[in-house]
């Protein structure tokens, strides 16, 4: 009988310090845990991704950019190859938006927005947010601007799964939504494999990155040839980087700087 292989891979963004990937060991390492407890690995990706929210090194969570007004807003999502999907766009006040995005999975819904998606979170009683929300006409970043989203992709031997989380782009207007809650722009899993970008996330969606990503997958191609070559997608300018697994393995890239780190378990 083929013994099935647990493969988990973590980032911490496009322009992340490289030697932060302790970081990222971690939440694979979260992930791992879960997984073998039993826990369903939604469950375990939204963990991965709880560790990097809490770190406070990377632009999500507790690390998050501020929007040009000052104020902190979330995106983030998670999804699996049995068809489960959730999102929360624009979302203040909490410290683990991806637990807010894994609770969309379990409704008829799949995106939450703004105040909806801020209810939506207490009414799951998720913990408030400490973060200070008024840094000062947004010039002041609890991050590095160059910073974007953190991400965890898993395979447990049966189900494929992807999560995100992002504070968004430092600076920007109020409200405005990234590549991250868009289901296959951001992330994508199915039955061949998960993938998690990170970087400029309107180039990104415009490219509906993460779904041409899996098709390359369903190819058969390598795990680091998929990465090299959607990376060569991007121009220089536009940030990007990615992790991926698929039945073949796991690999992950980028144009800038990223911590990241993956593992296989037997």
């Amino acid at each position: 009988m083929q013994i099935k292989k647990i493969s988990i891979a973590a980032h911490g963004g496009a322009g992340s310090e490289n030697e932060h990937s302790d970081g990222t060991e971690r939440a694979v390492e979260s992930c791992y845990k879960a997984v073998k407890e039993k826990l369903s690995l939604v469950h375990a990706v939204s963990l991965a991704v709880n560790t990097l929210e809490d770190d406070g090194r990377y632009n999500a969570g507790s690390g998050s950019h501020a929007r040009e007004n000052g104020i902190v807003e979330h995106d983030a999502a998670i999804m699996d190859s049995e068809d489960r999907f959730g999102a929360v766009a624009a979302m203040k006040g909490f410290k683990n938006p991806i637990q807010a995005a894994k609770g969309v999975c379990d409704t008829k819904y799949r995106v939450l927005a703004g105040e909806g998606a801020t209810k939506f979170a207490r009414d799951l009683n998720l913990e408030p947010s400490q973060l200070n929300t008024t840094f000062g006409c947004g010039k002041d970043f609890s991050t590095s601007p160059t910073m974007d989203t953190v991400g965890c992709v898993a395979f447990d031997g049966t189900t494929f799964a992807a999560a995100l989380s992002t504070g968004g782009m430092a600076g920007a207007h109020y409200g405005r939504v990234g590549d991250v809650p868009i289901i296959g722009s951001g992330l994508y899993a199915g039955q061949d494999g998960a993938v998690a970008s990170t970087g400029d996330g309107e180039a990104i969606m415009m490219k509906i990155t993460a779904y041409r990503t899996y098709e390359l997958i369903q190819k058969g191609n390598s795990p680091q040839a998929i990465v090299d070559e959607v990376i060569s997608w991007f121009p220089s300018t536009d940030a990007f980087g990615l992790i991926l697994v698929t039945r073949r393995g796991s690999a992950g890239g980028s144009n800038r700087s990223m911590a990241w780190s993956s593992r296989e378990y037997d």
